[in-house]
């Protein structure tokens, strides 16, 4: 089972992964291996319902954009 606080610390860890993304200092590639990192750091097994998950949420891997109107 995975320690309440490595789940906290990957989470705030996470948060600054994505701050550095909206700045422009890294970009959606190094997410990913930086996900990965942070989750072998604090202890998280792949498919852990704790890790982040944003897959689907990504705007590239839609095939409807939420910005234009639906006709």
């Amino acid at each position: 089972m995975n320690n309440r606080s490595n789940i906290q610390a990957y989470h705030s860890a996470m948060v600054q992964v994505k701050t550095m993304l909206e700045r422009g200092i890294i970009d959606e590639n190094d997410i990913v291996s930086i996900e990965d990192k942070l989750a072998q750091k604090y202890e998280l097994k792949f498919g852990s319902i704790y890790r982040e998950n944003d897959l689907i949420n990504l705007g590239f891997r839609a095939n409807i954009s939420h910005t234009q109107e639906v006709i």
